[in-house]
Formats: C-alpha cells, sequence, structure tokens
C-alpha cells in the first residue's frame, strides 16, 4: 500500500491510526477514563480530508464544529453521572491531536516528490534506531535513561540508536538514488531524517510507555501476537514523521 501511493497510502493511514486511537482509548479506561473513540476516528477523517483536500479549508471549521461536539459529549456524560468526563473530554482531544494529526502527515511525506523514498527513510530510520537501541542496551547498558517510564531504556541503548539511525540515513539515499530517486535525496538530508527519527522517536516511545505505565498495561493490546497492538509499533513513528514532513516542506519545498 505504501507502494501504491495515493488512495492506498490514505487508507493505510486511516487503518493503522484509527485502530491505534480505539487502543487509546481501551488503554484509559483501564484508569476510568473515558475517551470517545467515535469522536477521535472523526477527528481522524477531518485530518485525513484536509491533508487530501487543502484547498476545501476544512480544518479549521471542521475543528470548530468538533470541538464543540466533543463538549456536548463530556456534558452529556457528566449529566449522566459521570465525575471525570471532563479528563474524557481532554483525552479525547489529546489522543486525535496526538495520534491522529501526527500520522495523517506520512499522507503528505507520500505525495512529496521523491514520497516513496522520503517516507521508507523516516520509517526505516526509526525502525533501526529502536532496534540498534535495544541489541546495545541489553547487552552494555547499564544507565537508564527515564527509569520512571521505561526502566529497560538506557543512554548507552539511546545513543546508539542515534548512530544507527544515523549510518542508516546517510546510506539509504545511496540506495535511493540506484533505484531512481532525484539528486535530492542527499546522504546530509538522510542524515538529518535519520536524527529526527531517532531522537524524536524515542520521545514518541516513552510517552506511549507514559501510558502505559499509568493504566498498569504491558501493551495497548494484543492484535499483533509477541507485538501488542498498532500502538505498540506505532510509538517511536507517530512524532517522528510529524517532524521530518515539516522539516522536509521547510528545507526541501
Amino acid at each position: 500500500m505504501l507502494i501504491a501511493g495515493g488512495v492506498w497510502m490514505i487508507l493505510l493511514v486511516i487503518l493503522i491510526t484509527g485502530v491505534a486511537l480505539v487502543e487509546f482509548s481501551h488503554l484509559v479506561a483501564r484508569r476510568g477514563h473515558r475517551a470517545f473513540g467515535g469522536l477521535m476516528l472523526l477527528w481522524l477523517a477531518l485530518f485525513v480530508a484536509d491533508r487530501v483536500m487543502p484547498e476545501r479549508n476544512l480544518l479549521e471549521p471542521g475543528m470548530a464544529l468538533l470541538l464543540l461536539a466533543t463538549m456536548f459529549w463530556a456534558l452529556i456524560r457528566y449529566r449522566q453521572g459521570v465525575v471525570n468526563a471532563l479528563t474524557g473530554f481532554a483525552l479525547t482531544i489529546a489522543g486525535s491531536l496526538y495520534i491522529g494529526w501526527s500520522m495523517v502527515h506520512y499522507i503528505g511525506i507520500r505525495s512529496l516528490p521523491d514520497g516513496l523514498f522520503w517516507t521508507l527513510s523516516v520509517v526505516l530510520a526509526v525502525w533501526l534506531a529502536d532496534t540498534g537501541a535495544y541489541l546495545v542496551g541489553r547487552r552494555i547498558g547499564r544507565t537508564p535513561l527515564m527509569k520512571d517510564v521505561s526502566p529497560k531504556k538506557t543512554w548507552e541503548g539511546f545513543i546508539s540508536g542515534i548512530a544507527v539511525a544515523v549510518a542508516t540515513g546517510a546510506l539509504l539515499p545511496l540506495l535511493w538514488q540506484a533505484l531512481g530517486a532525484s539528486d535530492a535525496i542527499t546522504p546530509l538530508r538522510g542524515v538529518v531524517i535519520g536524527l529526527i527519527g531517532s531522537i524524536v522517536g524515542t520521545l514518541g516511545d516513552l510517552s506511549i510507555s507514559m501510558v502505559k505505565r499509568y493504566v498498569d498495561a504491558k501493551d495497548s493490546s494484543n492484535l499483533i501476537p509477541g507485538h501488542g497492538g498498532f500502538l505498540d509499533r506505532l510509538d517511536s513513528i507517530i512524532v517522528a514523521g510529524l517532524l521530518s514532513y515539516y522539516y522536509l516542506r521547510l528545507v526541501l519545498f
């Protein structure tokens, strides 16, 4: 679907992000908070529509309507006796923005010139940074990165992940150019993508880990045997794509 691009890329983002949003609503429900999954999917639909049809200027009026609809839902919940309905309102907005709005930027990256190669660069840099951090951290990691959020993450692993992502970002453009990419994809720009993916990706990983620790859950769901849920697989990718998109737009396009 990523290679095909176009409507297939849009459907891919809707699918994986929609599942992640539902998982998020189920996670916070473990602590008695009700983020409304239906409204979160409507927020996602708005972000996708704005990304696909920017000339329609749907984002601002759509956000105004959905903001009021979300507050109206919270008021109904409060009238029904849910004392933390305001928390549900905040979590619905936060989840929709953090997960939904961030992830639709991958549609934007894929639609750029050489979009397939840029998208693959972001995703591979994040995944290989995670792998490098895990392997090195497991062997020589001694200094906790943020023990109260993710006890197994170490500074040694974090730095190793950055090194792997930078090397990946520098080498991938050589492969992409051999496969037909333009000269706009350079090792230097790939290094920047690697830095963004490894540093910001770790922030995204820790953010979702914080949520899971708060609700006392190991995984966001059990949809993927041995890996948890979609949100567990997307945690590092979410914000990496967000910042990578604006780097590419501001620097190249």
